[in-house]
Order: structure tokens, then sequence, then C-alpha cells
């Protein structure tokens, strides 16, 4: 019987850990795209999010996430860092304005459930108007995804109350979060983040769209990207990739390989660029970044996978 008692210990013990998608442990990043309007639009800028340190808030140990916002022009802006901790299958972020936790996120829902959360303090200026204002998300349906082997849950979701997730099916994922912004959002303009660029921590390491993580286009070159100008093929290869320029030929233009984290993995010079074969025999299996560059300004830039 004693032996019993401390198995059933041991396994409550377990329980939070087994629910609470272990959202913000230290050493997590998220990259969101951001956009200037049309003095910049889509993945010109980005934030940088992620999970530094732990901190005792109200006797709860919390995550505390920094942000900071890469823009174009080469600022940099130091946002608010967030501090959240889970409990069970709820993320709690902490509002200082409110003095108290406020819920973020509610993993492991079903579909037609309906999830409740808090408003957030303010979102763009806006104030909310109390406390104990909540708003809810409908969970149209859950998907089953595996990410880098481990098995994450997709929750596609219809806002009731106004905040929700714009784009992406208004999905949010295990562990992840938003899949359009980190959070639900009050309104979407122009200049709204998001779709997510990557996301990693100890066991995922992934990225959602064909831009680096890091990427920020500079000023001068704002007008001149156009990735529809090349073609890569085959995609995914193994030994060899070609790059085809589609219209008129470019003297001379600089090929670079990048890590979806911008780490140069292989760069080449081309002289009359029109078709170029590059081998990739020595690059690492994995997702990758080609990047075309004419007198130091980015041309294009087209996703490719590298397969063993």
């Amino acid at each position: 019987m004693k032996t019993l008692v401390v198995f059933l210990l041991l396994s409550l013990s377990f329980i939070p850990s087994l629910f609470s998608q272990n959202f913000g442990l230290i050493g997590t990043e998220w990259y969101y795209s951001e956009s200037a309007g049309g003095s910049c639009p889509g993945n010109c800028e980005y934030v940088h999010f992620e999970s530094v340190l732990d901190t005792v808030i109200e006797g709860k140990t919390t995550h505390k996430i920094t942000r900071t916002y890469y823009k174009y022009g080469g600022d940099t802006v130091y946002l608010t860092p967030l501090y959240v901790y889970s409990q069970l299958d709820t993320t709690f972020r902490y509002s200082f304005s409110k003095s108290r936790f406020l819920s973020l996120f509610i993993f492991n829902g079903n579909q037609g459930d309906t999830l409740t959360l808090d408003y957030p303090p303010s979102y763009l200026g806006i104030q909310f108007p109390s406390a104990d204002t909540t708003y809810r998300l409908v969970v149209d349906s859950v998907i089953n995804r595996s990410i880098d082997g481990v098995p994450l849950k997709e929750y596609r979701t219809t806002s009731i109350d106004g905040l929700q997730f714009y784009n992406n099916d208004g999905s949010f994922m295990d562990r992840i979060g938003g899949l359009d912004w980190i959070f639900p959002r009050a309104v979407i303009i122009p200049e709204a983040g998001g779709p997510i660029r990557c996301y990693s921590d100890v066991q995922v390491d992934t990225s959602f769209q064909s831009v680096a993580c890091d990427f920020v286009l500079p000023t001068s070159i704002s007008e001149n990207l156009d990735n529809s100008s090349i073609k890569l093929y085959p995609n995914p290869s193994s030994n060899h990739l070609i790059i085809e320029r589609l219209g008129q030929s470019i003297s001379n233009v600089l090929i670079e390989i990048r890590s979806v984290k911008g780490k140069l993995a292989f760069e080449q010079k081309v002289v009359g660029f029109e078709k170029a074969t590059i081998n990739t025999a020595q690059i690492p299996a994995g997702v990758y970044v080609v990047v075309v560059k004419a007198k130091t300004k980015i041309i294009a830039t087209q996703k490719w996978v590298k397969v063993e």
C-alpha cells in the first residue's frame, strides 16, 4: 500500500508538466514578421521574442520573454517583456497594470470547445473596459502535427468577442502560440505584425516561411526585391541545385545559401547570371534560404530544402 501511495503522489506531481505544453521555457525563441505599411510591406521587419530567465512573481515561477523589434530602417526597439507561467493546460501572462495574472492560452482543447480568456490590459493603445472582462474563441478543429518528431496540436479558432488570430485559419499551436501573432489581437491594420517566421526550443527548431528568421529588408532595396525573378530546381534536392534567372540576365551576382536563422552555409559569385548549377553535396540537410545579390543589393530570395 505504501508503494502505491508513493506512486500516486509521483504521478500527480507530473500532471502539470503533461498538460502545460512547456510554453516559454528558457531558450525558447519566436520570430514574427512585421511591416511598415506601404513604405515597406510584407516581411520587411521582424520582432524577436526570447525566453531569457526565470523569476518569481506572486509566488509563481514565471518565464521572462524579451521582445525586440528590428526595423528595416535600421532602428531597434526594445518592447516591454512578457512574464508567463503555465498551470495544467493554461498559460498565464502577468499584467503589472492589473497586478494579477491573466489567462493567455488554453491548450488541450477539443473541437467545439469555447475557450474563455482574459482581455489584455490594452492593445495598440486600446484600453479594455475592466479587469474582469473576458473574450471567447471557439475551437473549430484540432489538427495533429509533428514538428521535428514532436507531436503538437494545432487549434483552429473563430472569435466571438473581437480578439482573434487573423490569419492561418485563426490557428495557435501547442508550445508555439499563435501562427498569426503570438497571441490574439483586437484589430488588424497593414502595419500589424505576423505571421510567424521561425520557432525553436530544446526539441523543436523550425521555420514557417521562406524568409530567413532574422531577415530585414534594407531601405535601399525595398523597391527591387522580386522573388519571382529566380527559379530553383530541383527543390528539394541533394547534391546539386540549379538557380535560373527569369528575365534579362545580370552581369554579376553573389549567390548565398543561408540557414533559416541567417547563418551562411555557401556563397558563390556568378558572372553573366542566367543559370547557375551549385554543388550542394557538402551542405547539411535542412531548410535554407537562397539569396541573390547584385552590387550588394538583395534582388531575390527563395526557400530551398536540402535532403540527404
